[in-house]
C-alpha cells in the first residue's frame, strides 16, 4: 500500500487505504472515516474456549484447596495439631496459587454487509468508510479482516487491495435481507475453525436489539437522514448503543465513489483510440516544447507520434505512424518540432533516419561511442538547428557527450560520420529549445555547468561544486536557460535516503538579454526516493521533485513541506517520461494505455487506447 498521499495529520492513520483514491476523494472520504471512528469503541475479542492450563506459580494465598497447601503447613499439623486447627479456623494457612495461562482473544474480524436496496446511495458511502475502519482495526491488533455480503452467504473476501473494496460496491442486490440469509450466515460462522473475535452486521437492521439475542457481536444501522446531506449511524455492542449524524461527501466526490471510480477520470473528449500496438520496452519521447510525443510500436519497426492537446483543446489530434526498416534497431529517438529522427543500428553500421545531412556510417569503436543495441532505455539526445546549421548531441552508455554536425543540402559523407567528443563524463542534460542544450559534467574533479548551441562549442557557465559519489543532475524550465539560470537539482546523498539540493532561480537577481533571466540561485534540500524529474510547480510557487509512487500507480511530488500524491492512474504504470521544460508527464500503463498529464496544472491532457489496450476508459 502507498503511504505517501499528502493528508492532514488527523487522517494519516488511514493513509494506506486513502492512497487508493484521488486526492480530493481521499480528503472527503477521510473526513467521514475520521468522524465515524469514535463510534467503534475498543476491540473486545472473544477469548478462546477450554480449561486454561497452569503456567507455573503465581504467589501464596490464604485460600485454596488443601491439595495445594504449603508443605510447611502439613509439618505443623504433625507437630502442633491444635495450632494447625486454629490457623485453619482463622484462615491463616498458606496455599500455593498456580498462574493460569493467559487466554488469547481471537483477533479476526468478520463483517457482513447488507447489499440490498435499503443500502443504496448514502448508506453505501458509510459502508465504504466502515470497511476502511475495520481493515485498520484488524491491522492494529495483528489480526485479519474478512467480509461478506448478506445476500450471498458463505463467501468471505479479504481486504488487501483496492479491487476487494471495489467488489463491495459492485455487490448490489435488489433483494432485502431475510431470515434465511441470516440463518445461512450463522451456520457459516459456526463452522469456522475459530469463532471471530468480532462479528459485525452492517446494514439497515435495527441496532437496538438486545446483544444476547443477536448472532453478531456488533450491529451497525446506516440510513440517510430525512433532512440534509447527513448519514444517520447507529452502532451497538456489549458497551451499549451509540448514535451519530455524520456529514456526507459532496455529490462531486460521492457519485464517482459509488461507481467505484476512485481515481481521476478524463473527460470523454480526451480519450482516443488508435490502431497500433505500443511497446512497453522503452519510455516515450517528448519534444522539448512538450507538444509532441513518440512511442515505440510493438509489432512494427517504427513509432506512434501524436500531438499533445492544449489545455482548451476538446479533442486529441489523430496519431500518425512512422516506420523504419525491419532489420534496423533503434538506439535513440529525437523530436524537433513536428519532425522525428532516430539513430538506428544494423550489424556493424549505424544510420540516421529522417535527419537531413546525416546518413549511414561505420559503427565507431566503443572507446569513441558505446551504444550496444537492445538497451531498455533510449540514449539521451538532442537535435539542434539554427538558420544554417544542424547538430545532433547524444550521450552514450559511458556518459560521453558526442556530436554530429551537418549542413542542410549537403550530402552526408559516410567516411566522415564518426562523432566528435565534447565531454567525457556528463551527468545531466537539458535541451532548453531548438537552439541549444545545457549540461552538467565532471571536469578536473569539479562539477561544471556548460552550454552547447547548434554551431558553437561548449561554453562554461559556472562551477557548481566538487562531485559526490553517484552524481546525478536534473534540470527544469526552458526559457530561463536561454541567457540565465533555470532550475537544477543535484543529488548530494544516496544513503540512507536520496537527498537532492534544489537550485531555484532567484527572481531578485536578473540580467542577460533585456534583463529578464535569473542570474543567481536560492538553494534548499529535499529528500526524494527515485526522483524522475525536477518540476517548476509554478501554480504553487515552488520547485519539487516528481517520482512514481511506491505502488507504481501514481505520481508523487516531493517539496519542502512534504510529499503529495498528485495523480492516481487506473492501473500500474510501466514506463514514464517527463518533459523538464514543461512538466508534462507521459505514462505507459500495464494495459498499454498512453496517459498524458500536465503536472504544474494538475490536468489530464489525453488518454490513448490502442490494440491490446484495456477497454476501460477511466483514467
Amino acid at each position: 500500500m502507498s503511504t505517501t498521499t499528502e493528508l492532514p495529520d488527523a487522517l494519516k492513520p488511514w493513509s494506506p487505504w486513502l492512497a487508493w483514491f484521488a486526492p480530493e476523494m481521499a480528503a472527503e472520504l477521510g473526513a467521514l472515516v475520521q468522524r465515524m471512528q469514535p463510534l467503534l469503541g475498543r476491540f473486545r475479542g472473544q477469548t478462546r474456549g477450554g480449561v486454561p492450563e497452569p503456567d507455573g506459580l503465581d504467589d501464596l494465598r490464604r485460600r485454596g484447596p488443601y491439595e495445594r497447601l504449603l508443605a510447611t503447613e502439613w509439618l505443623l499439623a504433625d507437630e502442633l495439631p491444635d495450632e494447625f486447627l486454629r490457623r485453619a479456623a482463622s484462615s491463616e494457612h498458606l496455599f500455593l496459587a498456580p498462574r493460569p495461562r493467559a487466554r488469547e482473544a481471537e483477533k479476526s474480524i468478520v463483517a457482513i454487509f447488507d447489499a440490498g436496496p435499503r443500502q443504496f446511495g448514502a448508506p453505501r458511502l458509510g459502508q465504504l468508510a466502515l470497511w476502511i475502519l475495520l481493515a485498520r482495526r484488524a491491522e492494529q491488533i495483528g489480526g485479519v479482516f474478512q467480509w461478506g455480503v448478506l445476500q450471498l452467504p458463505g463467501g468471505l473476501d479479504g481486504a488487501d487491495d483496492v479491487r476487494q473494496l471495489r467488489s463491495l460496491l459492485k455487490a448490489r442486490d435488489f433483494d432485502v435481507g431475510t431470515s434465511a440469509h441470516v440463518s445461512a450466515w450463522r451456520e457459516v460462522l459456526a463452522e469456522m475453525e475459530h469463532a471471530p473475535g468480532e462479528s459485525w452486521l452492517v446494514g439497515s437492521a435495527s441496532a437496538e436489539q438486545a446483544v444476547d439475542e443477536r448472532w453478531t457481536s456488533h450491529r451497525v444501522c446506516l440510513q440517510r437522514a430525512v433532512l440534509g446531506d447527513v448519514l444517520d449511524v447507529s452502532l451497538s455492542d456489549r458497551g451499549g448503543l451509540r448514535r451519530a449524524q455524520l456529514p456526507l461527501p459532496s455529490a462531486k466526490v460521492g457519485v464517482p465513489l459509488l461507481r467505484g471510480e476512485f481515481t481521476q477520470r478524463a473527460p470523454d473528449t480526451l480519450h482516443r483510440r488508435h490502431s497500433g500496438r505500443i511497446s512497453l520496452q522503452r519510455p516515450p519521447i517528448i519534444s522539448p516544447s512538450g507538444t509532441h510525443v513518440a512511442v515505440q510500436l510493438l509489432d512494427e519497426p517504427g513509432l506512434l507520434v501524436f500531438v499533445v492537446p492544449g489545455a482548451k483543446q476538446r479533442k486529441a489530434a489523430k496519431p500518425k505512424y512512422q516506420y523504419w526498416g525491419q532489420a534496423l534497431v533503434p538506439l535513440a529517438v529525437m523530436l524537433l518540432g513536428k519532425r522525428t529522427g532516430a539513430l538506428l543500428s544494423h550489424e556493424r553500421s549505424m544510420y540516421f533516419w529522417q535527419v537531413p545531412g546525416l546518413g549511414n556510417f561505420a559503427a565507431p569503436d566503443a572507446e569513441e561511442f558505446r551504444a550496444p543495441p537492445g538497451l531498455a532505455v533510449w540514449l539521451p539526445s538532442a537535435w539542434l538547428h539554427d538558420r544554417q546549421h544542424q547538430r545532433v548531441c547524444m550521450i552514450d552508455r559511458d556518459s560521453k557527450l558526442v556530436i554530429w554536425n551537418m549542413t542542410p543540402g549537403v550530402r552526408p559523407d559516410p567516411e566522415a560520420g564518426a562523432p566528435t567528443l565534447v565531454e567525457s563524463k556528463v551527468v545531466g542534460m537539458l535541451q532548453w529549445s531548438e537552439l541549444g542544450v545545457v549540461y552538467a559534467a565532471v571536469h578536473d574533479n569539479q562539477l561544471v555547468l556548460r552550454r552547447l548551441g547548434a554551431t558553437d562549442g561548449p561554453e562554461s557557465v559556472r562551477v557548481i561544486c566538487t562531485p559526490v559519489a553517484e552524481t546525478r543532475v536534473l534540470f527544469a524550465n526552458g526559457w530561463q536557460w536561454r541567457s540565465g539560470l533555470g532550475g537544477m537539482a543535484l543529488r548530494v546523498a544516496t544513503e540512507p535516503h536520496d537527498v537532492w539540493r534544489i537550485h531555484q532561480p532567484d527572481p531578485a537577481f536578473v540580467g542577460g538579454q533585456h534583463g529578464r533571466y535569473p542570474q543567481k540561485w536560492k538553494t534548499f534540500e529535499i529528500r526524494a526516493p527515485r526522483a524522475l524529474a525536477l518540476i517548476d510547480d509554478s501554480t504553487h510557487g515552488r520547485y519539487a521533485l516528481l517520482s512514481l509512487s511506491p505502488s507504481l500507480d501514481g505520481l508523487d511530488l516531493h517539496a519542502q513541506n512534504g510529499t503529495e500524491t498528485i495523480y492516481k492512474a487506473p492501473e500500474r504504470i510501466e514506463k514514464i517520461s517527463v518533459c523538464p521544460c514543461t512538466g508534462l508527464a507521459v505514462m505507459l500503463t500495464v494495459h498499454k494505455k498512453i496517459i498524458v498529464y500536465a503536472v504544474p496544472q494538475r490536468a489530464l491532457r489525453a488518454v490513448l487506447h490502442g490494440e491490446g489496450a484495456s477497454d476501460a476508459s477511466a483514467a
